[in-house]
């Protein structure tokens, strides 16, 4: 958000329109801010957390597109490799929510496989976190502005972004609430104690 304010912007005012800035994101919202889900898509296919993917052995001798793979083989898979693939996504290297949208508005592009795995050896617990990131987005999102923080010298500070072993590194930013609405919603939140 702090690169791409713009998709803040988006993604703020499909939020408003569906909750009206009274309350957080649910679960049951899911399908009614499309451009959320794009943007959780969008962060995983851009900065996967695994880029190289979950080494695996091959149990038994294989053949994959005419490559012979001995018996255990440790095998590889460039996710990262998968989800810059210029075959599949306009411009990979750009964060681009709106490429999964249908055309015209997106290019109706496909969401990526890599960042859980795939086949046989899936991620179990790919629902879950994809959800988990979803509603923390959303939430996130409904209730906060993301922006540059501002250096000593008065100018905003741009993050570099790097591929390093997955985990990206810390940056500076201001984060605060949008307004008195999501001050409250913010407080309610932290003090709401159901579970």
């Amino acid at each position: 958000m702090v690169l791409y304010p713009e998709v803040q912007v988006r993604a703020q005012k499909e939020i408003d329109a569906v909750l009206g800035g009274g309350r957080l994101p649910e679960f049951s919202d899911r399908d009614s801010l499309p451009y959320i889900d794009c943007v959780l898509q969008e962060t995983t296919r851009w900065y996967s957390v695994v880029p190289m993917g979950v080494p695996h052995r091959s149990t038994e001798d294989d053949v994959y597109r005419g490559m012979f793979i001995p018996k255990g083989s440790v095998i590889i898979a460039n996710t990262r490799g998968m989800t810059l693939d210029e075959r599949f996504y306009k411009n990979p290297q750009s964060f681009n929510p709106s490429r999964y949208l249908p055309q015209p508005e997106g290019n109706n592009e496909p969401y990526p496989n890599g960042p859980f795995g795939f086949g046989r050896r899936i991620c179990p617990g790919q629902h879950f976190a994809e959800a988990s990131l979803w509603i923390a987005i959303a939430s996130v999102l409904a209730c906060f502005k993301i922006s540059k923080a501002i250096g000593e010298d008065g100018k905003e500070i741009t993050p570099k972004m790097s591929v390093n072993s997955g985990v990206n590194r810390p940056f500076q930013c201001y984060i605060r609430p949008r307004d008195d609405q999501a001050r409250r919603l913010i407080i309610e939140a932290d003090t709401w104690d159901s579970y």
